[in-house]
């Protein structure tokens, strides 16, 4: 499990002006989502790339950290990125309770995709279909992702959730089939 730190500051505006005014001075605007409430928030832009670049796509828990000292655990839920210049507009975090459990979706790594039998000695095509599966677990069992070991699968094979590894700690959510 991956958990990093970030700074943030509270924000009482909000809307599209004071959102590019953040935006032209550095900062992201962004909502942390928790128990019933909202509130919205701002994040460093240098500090959110580099945090963001660590965690290399995976499920990360963030440790948001106010002015007042104030800490949140959290999980980066979405990211709004400018379709032309590639910025992040905006950020969604989910609070996640010390202790409980919640769910949350982790992306699925594929390993062995070139060693797999299908593909290597039968001419297959190994088709990902599924990039991110949906997890019960607790914020301390948190995998940064699912890795699925495909060197065996011959041509027409597929992999199905009860198929999956046991990760301690961790329930596979969706139709096992």
């Amino acid at each position: 499990m991956q958990q990093f730190k970030l700074n943030i500051a509270s924000r009482e505006t909000t809307g599209r002006g004071p959102a590019r005014r953040l935006r032209a001075a550095g900062q992201i605007p962004a909502s942390v989502y928790g128990q019933g409430n909202a509130r919205s928030i701002t994040v460093n832009a240098v500090d959110f790339r580099s945090l963001n670049r660590e965690r290399a796509g995976g499920a990360a828990l963030v440790e948001l950290t106010d002015e007042k000292g104030e800490t949140t655990l959290s999980l980066v839920q979405e990211i709004q990125h400018d379709a032309i210049r590639g910025n992040v507009k905006h950020i969604d975090f989910q609070e996640v309770e010390r202790g409980h459990t919640f769910v949350t979706s982790v992306p699925v790594h594929l390993i062995g995709e070139a060693d797999s039998i299908g593909v290597k000695n039968d001419g297959g095509v190994l088709d990902h279909k599924t990039h991110e599966i949906e997890i019960r677990c607790r914020p301390s069992n948190l995998p940064s992702s699912v890795d699925v070991d495909v060197t065996g699968l011959a041509v027409g094979d597929a992999i199905h959730i009860s198929d999956l590894a046991a990760v301690e700690g961790v329930e596979f959510l969706g139709e096992p089939v």
